[in-house]
């Protein structure tokens, strides 16, 4: 009985171990799953799974419909406020503007809906930065072209970028 045992004891762990395989997960699965877990995947037939490299330039309108899994440059007009303050969404596309914790973007100068528009967070980037594109300290930067470096998110209930990697105004 002994020698049976000391037999099939590493049998079974040899085909245990064997039985594994080593699962390889990748960040865009990763991202994929967040998308499909937060309920970000659209069914329209506009919306596509793109192609697009860390670090392309895409505008406001490929953004908000195309899945893209890494860092993209997202270019636009700044045309408005918004806060997701107590809950409750809330979006201005004119002054007087009452909320500095994120920025509205667009392709079309003059937009007035979020249709057209994405969300870009300044509660998680730095202070500063807060300081220099929000609408409420910075009236002015309305209607002034920009470029935002982050992921695709959901933020305050449309498609935006929840943390900024980097900014420019381009020419």
């Amino acid at each position: 009985m002994k020698k049976l045992l000391s037999i099939l004891f590493p049998l079974s762990l040899f085909l245990i171990f064997t039985a594994c395989e080593k699962a390889e997960y990748y960040e865009e699965d990763a991202q994929k799953e967040q998308h499909e877990e937060s309920g970000d995947s659209q069914e329209d037939d506009d919306y596509d799974v793109g192609d697009f490299p860390t670090g392309s330039v895409v505008d406001v309108m490929t953004f908000k419909t195309n899945a893209i899994y890494t860092q993209v440059w997202v270019e636009g007009y700044i045309v408005g406020a918004a806060t997701g303050a107590k809950n409750k969404v809330r979006y201005e596309f004119e002054p007087d503007f009452s909320y500095d914790t994120a920025i509205l973007m667009s392709d079309n100068v003059n937009a007035s809906s979020t249709d057209e528009a994405i969300s870009v967070c300044l509660t998680s980037c730095s202070k500063k930065l807060r300081e220099q594109l929000n609408l409420v300290d910075h009236p002015e930067n309305k209607g002034k072209r920009i470029a935002v470096f982050g992921f695709q998110e959901k933020y305050l209930k449309i498609f935006g970028i929840k943390k900024i990697d980097a900014y420019e105004f381009p020419l």
